[in-house]
């Protein structure tokens, strides 16, 4: 194996034993080596081979755009869920994440803020990849000194979603998050509330609604007899039962099936306390 480029500090090109043209990344690499030495395998953290002269064409052009501080800062990022969380990562992320980083540094230096809708889901859903995230934003402060916005945390989290060799975030963690979205945008608009994400029942409404879109995309049966509670809250939540009917309508038009009478009583009880909550903080 021996260097035919420098390309930066963090990356070479190669050629290993075969005579197969590859890229190699290690932090500081670029400053030990120079073109026609032999490596030392040690100081390799990473090699991907390229068999598409297009991918390489990408690779180069990002390593001489890209200040080569963001492939150390994506590296550190990278070790830490590796080995925090054991998470087995397609080769992809390397140069996506250090990509991602450069052009996240330069949107915030001209003071372009681009919104994560989904952070809170992404908290609730995947807990590792939003700590992975929250880790970056730490680093991004003691490295560069700038206090990017949480909205990154997702950002970061969603890169390493989507790289897992085995993603957790399944099709029907998919649909679980879009139902959930749904019914809080149902809820807000038909009472016209802000919700306050930090309070108790949010966070409770919120779980609630996860473990109800897991029941009802898994079509588990309800087994408990709640006709005369449903009956008592009904006639006492007119407005929350109206609600949760329009809920009911949305699940039949996505999904052609009704929604259970249990799961309406749970959503109404939900909704009437994130209510009370708001009212009372009025």
């Amino acid at each position: 194996m021996y260097i035919t480029k420098v390309l930066n500090n963090s990356l070479l090109l190669a050629k290993d034993d075969n005579d197969e043209e590859i890229i190699l990344m290690g932090k500081g690499i670029g400053h030990n080596y120079k073109a026609g030495s032999e490596l030392n395998k040690k100081d390799i953290e990473k090699i991907f081979v390229l068999h598409d002269e297009n991918i390489k064409k990408s690779i180069i052009q990002l390593a001489t755009e890209i200040d080569a501080e963001y492939f150390g800062i994506a590296q550190m990022i990278i070790a830490y869920g590796i080995e925090k969380y054991n998470l087995k990562l397609m080769n992809h992320i390397y140069l996506a994440l250090t990509d991602h980083i450069a052009f996240a540094v330069r949107r915030f230096k001209e003071g372009i803020m681009i919104e994560n809708h989904y952070l809170f889901e992404i908290k609730e859903f995947n807990p590792k990849e939003y700590d992975i995230g929250k880790y970056a934003i730490t680093v991004f402060k003691e490295v560069l000194g700038l206090d990017l916005p949480e909205e990154e945390i997702g950002n970061i989290a969603g890169h390493f979603i989507n790289a897992q060799q085995d993603n957790p975030y399944s099709d029907r963690n998919k649909r679980s998050a879009k139902i959930v979205n749904a019914i809080l945008q149902i809820v807000h608009y038909h009472f016209s509330i802000v919700y306050n994400k930090e309070s108790f029942y949010y966070r409770r409404f919120v779980m609630h609604l996860k473990a109800f879109s897991q029941r009802f995309l898994a079509n588990e049966p309800s087994r408990e007899k709640i006709d005369f509670i449903y009956e008592q809250v009904q006639k006492n939540c007119k407005e929350e039962y109206e609600c949760v009917k329009k809920v009911g309508a949305y699940m039949y038009k996505e999904y052609s099936r009704e929604l259970p009478r249990q799961e309406e009583l749970y959503l109404m009880i939900h909704i009437h306390k994130i209510l009370g909550e708001l009212c009372e903080n009025s």
